[in-house]
C-alpha cells in the first residue's frame, strides 16, 4: 500500500508539472511596443507640489497607447502637497489618457522607497523593461540637479537627504541595463562628465546646461511626437525632448553618445595634454578665456565657448589645433540646442565641463570633491582633471 501511495503522489506531481508547462507554453507573451518611456519622479523634497501635476497634465495627457508605454515611479514626501488624498509612499503608474495620480491609479505601491538609493532606479527600470518591453527605452530623472557634485542630484529628504551620485547611477544601469536615451529635467545636468558616464548606457543625452524651472522637459509634447512615429531614433526622441522644454528653461540641448562622442572625448584629451604642457605660461591666458566664457554659477563653462575663447587667447599652434579640434567633435556630437534671449545664455552651445581655478575651488562643498571628481570615467578616459590639477596648483 505505501508504493502504491507513493507512485500516486508521483503521477499526481507530474501531472501537475505538465500542465503548468502547458499553461506556460499557452500564455500569452508580453507586447513589445516600439518605446517605453521611463520617468523617475523624485518628490520627497519641497518639489512634491509638482508630481501630481506632471503626472496628470503631461505623462496622462495623452498617456500609453498601442505602440508607446508610458511609465513613473513616484515619491512624494510631506509638506508641500496634499492633493490626491496626500499619498506620500512610492508609487509606480502606468500611464493612460486621463489617468489620476491617486492611490487608485497606481499600478503599484512600494513603500516609502528611497529615491537617492541605486537600488531603487535598479528595480523601477527592471520593473519597467520587464513588465512593459519595448523596442527603445526612455529614462528621464525629474528632480533637483546640480552638476557632478556628491549630494545634489536625486534628493529624497524622508532619507535623510540621500542623493543619486554619478557612481550610483552607472553601478544600478550597468545591472538595469542600457537605454536609447537618457534626459535631465532637472538643473545643470547637460555636462561633458555626465555624457562621458552614461555614454555605455545611452545613444543620446538631453538636458540643460543651467536653470530648469518646474515646467522643464513637456512630457506631453515627447509622447504626441512618439504616437505619431513610434519608428523615431533615440537622437530624435532626445532632440525633440531638448526642442520642447522651453519657456522658463536657460538652455537645452541634445547631444549624440555615439562614436561622435567617443571622437569628442579623444579631442578633449588631446586639449587637456596641450593646455597642461602650456603652463604656466598661458596660464593667465586659460584664465581670461574662462571669464570671457558663458558660466553657470561660475564653476561650469560651455565646451565649446571655452575652447573658441582660448584659441583666440593663445598664440601656440598646437593648442590653437586642439582647441579647434574640440570646437568640431562638440558641435558634431550637439544634435539640438535651443537657449533663452538672455545675454547671459545665448551663447551656450550644449555641453558645460567644470573648471575651477585655483586650489580651494578644487574641494567647493567637500575635501574629497576632487578625489570623488577624478573617478568620473572623463577622467579615467582623458586627461583632463590632471590639466585642472596643474591649473590650480
Amino acid at each position: 500500500m505505501k508504493r502504491m501511495r507513493w507512485l500516486l503522489v508521483v503521477v499526481l506531481l507530474l501531472s501537475v508539472a505538465a500542465l503548468l508547462v502547458v499553461a506556460a507554453a499557452s500564455a500569452a507573451p508580453l507586447p513589445t511596443k516600439a518605446w517605453t518611456a521611463m520617468v523617475y519622479i523624485d518628490g520627497d523634497n519641497n518639489l512634491e507640489d509638482y508630481v501630481v501635476k506632471d503626472i496628470e497634465t503631461e505623462l496622462s495627457a495623452l498617456g500609453s497607447n498601442a505602440t508607446v508605454n508610458v511609465v513613473a515611479i513616484a515619491d512624494r514626501g510631506p509638506g508641500y502637497d496634499t492633493s490626491r488624498g496626500d499619498w506620500q509612499t512610492t508609487k509606480v503608474y502606468y500611464c493612460t489618457q486621463g489617468m489620476l495620480a491617486d492611490a487608485a491609479g497606481a499600478v503599484a505601491d512600494w513603500g516609502e522607497r528611497n529615491m537617492g538609493d541605486p537600488q531603487t532606479l535598479k528595480d523601477f527600470v527592471a520593473w519597467a523593461k520587464t513588465n512593459y518591453p519595448a523596442n527603445n527605452y526612455l529614462l528621464s530623472f525629474w528632480d533637483h540637479g546640480y552638476m557632478t557634485f556628491q549630494g545634489y542630484t536625486s534628493v529624497d529628504d524622508s532619507s535623510a537627504g540621500d542623493a543619486l551620485d554619478e557612481d550610483e547611477q552607472v553601478a544600478a544601469m550597468a545591472t538595469a541595463g542600457p537605454v536609447s536615451v537618457v534626459a535631465w529635467d532637472m538643473c545643470n545636468r547637460q555636462m561633458l562628465e555626465v555624457a562621458a558616464d552614461w555614454q555605455p548606457y545611452a545613444l543620446a543625452m538631453a538636458g540643460s546646461e543651467s536653470y530648469t524651472n518646474w515646467e522643464g522637459i513637456q512630457y506631453d509634447a515627447v509622447i504626441a511626437a512618439l504616437r505619431a512615429n513610434p519608428a523615431m531614433t533615440a537622437q530624435q526622441v532626445s532632440d525633440k525632448i531638448a526642442l520642447t522644454a522651453l519657456g522658463d528653461s536657460d538652455t537645452y540641448s541634445s547631444v549624440a553618445l555615439d562614436a561622435r562622442f567617443t571622437t569628442l572625448m579623444t579631442a578633449v584629451d588631446q586639449w587637456a595634454l596641450a593646455l597642461k604642457a602650456g603652463l604656466p605660461a598661458y596660464k593667465s591666458a586659460y584664465l581670461s578665456a574662462r571669464r570671457s566664457t558663458v558660466s553657470y554659477y561660475s564653476i561650469a563653462f560651455d565646451v565649446w565657448q571655452l575652447a573658441a575663447n582660448m584659441k583666440a587667447k593663445v598664440a601656440d599652434a598646437t593648442i590653437k589645433a586642439r582647441c579647434d579640434a574640440v570646437m568640431t567633435a562638440a558641435a558634431a556630437c550637439t544634435t539640438a540646442n535651443w537657449t533663452s534671449t538672455s545675454k547671459q545664455f545665448n551663447k551656450s552651445k550644449g555641453l558645460a565641463v567644470w573648471m575651477p581655478s585655483t586650489r580651494q575651488q578644487l574641494t567647493p562643498y567637500s575635501p574629497t570633491d576632487f578625489t570623488y571628481y577624478r573617478t568620473l570615467r572623463l577622467n579615467t578616459q582623458t586627461n583632463w582633471d590632471e590639466f585642472l590639477a596643474a591649473l590650480c596648483q
